[in-house]
């Protein structure tokens, strides 16, 4: 290849070189490269254009070819790194071989072990966390229990209604008395006279004419609201000599009704503790 060289100027001037193939049967390509003033470019820059001058230079079916010639070696440089893998296990005598299964064989059981004890732990924390749950359950459902008991939250349910009409004022606590012992024989889970929530520490008082319970004076018409087996309590007020009976016999009139829901929205004073405490 003969390079042609022009006496710099200002103005730049255009130079052809010829390039020759490596195959005879191609013909030559000329390229033309452009002599740049040296304070306007680099001769780096004047080198690399150069070289990707000449690369673009040949024909497609070269560059096809080292393309080809890249991926055979690519091909081959992966298969010689698979032989030498396979020959090292192949180059383990029959004694280095067992060894190696024993410590695979070895490593499986190991692995299963481990297996075993994590599934065995993970079912004594299902089973513990069921335990806790259902713990959880009862004693939340014994909560409930105890407030429905001492009259503290609002409840509704199955019950009766029972509405007393005393126009003589002939009823003395006695018959109040009578009839809240027959409600909790019964079975009822929650009562209420006329607006006053009762519970295991309520009280009735005569006073001449008028009834007091709890400490608060209720008058005709008694209207007492229970919550419980309808029929049971029902069946249980209207025995033979029983509350309903006597208080008819004091001149009340008497109606029991039987009611799929009632509902108690009065709250009883809770007791605070002097001499009970809790044992730890």
């Amino acid at each position: 290849m003969a390079d042609h060289e022009s006496t710099p100027s200002h103005n730049a001037e255009r130079d052809t070189s010829t390039v020759s193939l490596p195959d005879s049967s191609a013909s030559p390509v000329k390229v033309e490269a452009t002599n740049v003033h040296p304070h306007r470019r680099s001769r780096k820059t004047a080198f690399f254009s150069q070289v990707k001058a000449a690369l673009f230079a040949f024909p497609r079916g070269l560059h096809v070819l080292l393309l080809i010639i890249c991926f055979v070696l690519g091909f081959a440089l992966v298969t010689q790194v698979r032989a030498q893998r396979d020959d090292l296990v192949e180059s383990l005598s029959e004694e280095d071989l067992v060894v190696l299964l024993n410590e695979l064989n070895t490593q499986e059981d190991n692995l299963r072990s481990q297996r075993s004890e994590l599934q065995s732990q993970l079912s004594e924390l299902r089973d513990a966390e069921s335990q806790l749950q259902a713990a959880e359950d009862a004693a939340k459902q014994a909560q409930q229990q105890a407030a429905i008991n001492a009259g503290t939250v609002a409840v509704k349910g199955e019950g009766v209604i029972m509405s007393v009409v005393d126009p003589a004022a002939g009823l003395t606590a006695t018959q109040f008395v009578m009839t809240l012992g027959e409600l909790r024989n019964a079975g009822a889970e929650a009562i209420e006279l006329n607006g006053v929530r009762l519970s295991a520490r309520s009280s009735f008082v005569s006073h001449g004419s008028t009834i007091s319970v709890d400490a608060t004076v209720i008058r005709s018409p008694y209207v007492w609201k229970v919550i419980g087996s309808s029929h049971t309590i029902a069946t249980a007020l209207e025995i033979q000599a029983g509350s309903a009976a006597q208080m008819r016999a004091k001149g009340a009139n008497v109606s029991i009704t039987e009611a799929e829901e009632v509902v108690i929205n009065s709250l009883a004073t809770p007791l605070t503790p002097k001499y009970a405490h809790e044992v730890k």
